[in-house]
């Protein structure tokens, strides 16, 4: 009997290690949701780095389109200076034509007039002194002011090249900044282009690792419920398990007892049988000896002698029964299995008639094992009377034992729904535990209705006992 506790610990180790959970998942998800969490914060680093880099670009493109500004203006106003000096060149150009175009026709007058001499002439005609001072004076002031008008055409003709000269100059000189500060532009633009694709790709990354992360904070939350789940299973299988030993201990129990109970008055019974017997022989002893006394006094002797014989041997007798007696209570006391296993006879059913007990030995039948017959052996005896018998042990719930009981869901032929109306209970065959701790039947004849392999689910382990063939 220690064995077959032994044994049921061990299943419940085993079914425990089974639904035992595991957290190895719960683990790994975290240590990737950690390296997504090392990923974001790089990639935001590196993010925030190339956005300062383009805040710092975008800075210096902002002064260099105001440069640029500047620049567009002052070349407009050097355009706007050109335009002013080219028609004042012009004008200036226009002048000095209209004042060539004078001095040569006064050239060709003198030549018309045929006279080198005509301003000697003209002096030499004069009619008074006074006439012809006035007339060189002319003459002199004309010619001054010609010279002085050529003098100073040729002043400004110079000015205005040197102011053209100038203009230009300024104007490829604010050309050339122009073209530097658009090709500076257009540098830092490109450059800004890249820092916001790059912002972009960092950004990208940050939130796939995010995806990523959420995702792996669902699968370890699922993990975790699992594992939760897991636990739970393992502590109700647990009370189940230590419901059905502690049932177990209390029907090993109550076996000892009727056992020992049913050795002692079967001792007591054997010793007063053999009693009776001895004195059946002293009495016919006696009655003999009487017999034999009327005809001689040692008849009398030997009758008395053989008296003594007999009575001796009954004396004997009983000392052996009564040794034996000791020795069956001894052996009852040393050994922990209380009844020799009983194994059923190949092709003998004794339980026949289609119902639950004929399905369940059909059922071990069929794997070589033939369940011997129990008396009472209705279905809801076999927990008890099986085990007291020898034919069946006790076990832990497991697929493939035998579940016998009077409950609710083990009525066997009773027409109610009630076990109290069921005077027979119900046996079946367990095909399935479930982590809540009920379990699946295959079955026949239940409630006198159910067919031949008849399945049912989640029944209850309360009150009911599961046993295996010895």
């Amino acid at each position: 009997m220690k064995k077959k506790l032994i044994s049921s610990l061990v299943i419940s180790t085993i079914i425990l290690s089974v639904v035992s959970p595991s957290y190895e998942g719960v683990a790994d998800t975290s240590a990737d949701i950690a390296n997504q969490e090392v990923t974001i914060a790089n990639a935001q680093s590196e993010k925030d780095k190339a956005q300062s880099q383009v805040d710092s670009i975008q800075i210096k493109i902002d002064n260099l389109i105001k440069q640029q500004k500047n620049t567009k203006k002052k070349i407009e106003d050097i355009k706007n200076e050109a335009r002013a000096l080219n028609q004042q060149i012009e004008n200036l150009s226009q002048s000095i034509a209209d004042r060539t175009n004078s001095l040569e026709a006064q050239a060709r007058s003198a030549q018309v007039n045929n006279s080198s001499n005509s301003s000697f002439d003209t002096v030499i005609n004069s009619k008074s002194l006074t006439e012809a001072i006035q007339r060189i004076t002319a003459i002199a002031t004309v010619s001054s002011a010609n010279k002085q008008m050529i003098d100073e055409q040729i002043k400004e003709q110079k000015a205005l090249n040197k102011t053209s000269d100038t203009v230009k100059q300024n104007y490829n000189q604010y050309e050339n900044l122009k073209k530097n500060l658009d090709a500076q532009a257009n540098d830092l633009s490109t450059q800004q282009a890249n820092l916001r694709v790059a912002t972009l790709n960092y950004q990208a990354t940050i939130e796939a690792a995010q995806d990523k992360k959420a995702k792996l904070i669902k699968q370890r939350i699922a993990a975790e419920e699992i594992a939760k789940k897991e636990a739970e299973k393992a502590r109700k299988v647990a009370e189940v398990q230590a419901v059905a030993e502690e049932t177990y201990k209390q029907q090993t129990r109550f076996v000892k007892e009727n056992v020992s109970s049913t050795k002692n008055v079967s001792s007591t019974s054997s010793f007063n049988d053999s009693t009776s017997t001895g004195s059946k022989e002293s009495s016919s002893t006696s009655t003999d000896s009487k017999e034999s006394s009327s005809t001689s006094t040692d008849s009398k002797e030997s009758s008395s002698t053989s008296t003594d014989s007999k009575e001796s041997s009954s004396t004997s007798t009983d000392s052996k029964e009564s040794s034996s007696t000791s020795t069956d209570s001894k052996e009852s006391s040393d050994n922990n299995s209380i009844i020799p296993p009983k194994t059923g006879t190949p092709g003998y059913n004794p339980y026949a008639g289609g119902g639950c007990t004929d399905y369940v030995w059909q059922f071990f039948a069929a794997k070589g094992i033939y369940i011997a017959n129990i008396v009472n052996g209705n279905g809801g005896f076999w927990g008890t009377n099986g085990v007291t018998q020898g034919v069946l042990r006790r076990t832990a719930l497991a697929p493939g034992v035998i579940a016998s009981g009077f409950t609710d869901q083990f009525t066997g032929y009773g027409t109610s729904t009630t076990s109290g109306s069921s005077p027979y209970g119900h046996v079946a065959v367990v095909t399935a535990v479930h982590p809540d701790g009920t379990f699946d039947v295959q079955e026949a004849g239940y409630g006198g209705a159910f067919p031949w392999g008849n399945v049912r689910k989640n029944l209850s382990p309360q009150n009911v006992i599961f046993t295996l063939p010895n």
